[in-house]
């Protein structure tokens, strides 16, 4: 994850499994947000619908691929742009790849 450091002094030293934590960490980002509300209830509506939509789903999915004989653990993320209302944003989506230990790592990066 990017350094917080840079932007949010003392958030260096906080290490949650992932940003939704990162945000309601006290010691993270919480602070930071200026909207607190807004920002708290729309993030909690949103793991809440997808525990919903997804209440077996207690996992870590990874793909996990054989590249020179060394094994690649990857996970994706998708990102969409857009609202309800703009059609085209809204069917835009970005995966992006990550490694999910750190031999894919730094196979990755050699």
């Amino acid at each position: 994850m990017l350094a917080q450091s840079a932007f949010f002094p003392g958030c260096d030293s906080v290490t949650p499994h992932n940003g939704v934590r990162l945000v309601f960490h006290p010691q993270g980002l919480r602070p930071f947000v200026e909207n607190w509300e807004s920002v708290a209830a729309r993030i909690i509506q949103r793991v809440h619908r997808e525990a919903a939509a997804n209440p077996s789903d207690e996992t870590f999915l990874t793909i996990n691929y054989r590249w020179k004989k060394c094994p690649l653990r990857l996970f994706s993320t998708l990102t969409t742009f857009g609202t309800a209302l703009d059609i085209a944003l809204q069917e835009l989506r970005i995966e992006s790849f990550f490694p999910a230990d750190e031999v894919t790592r730094v196979v990755l990066t050699s």
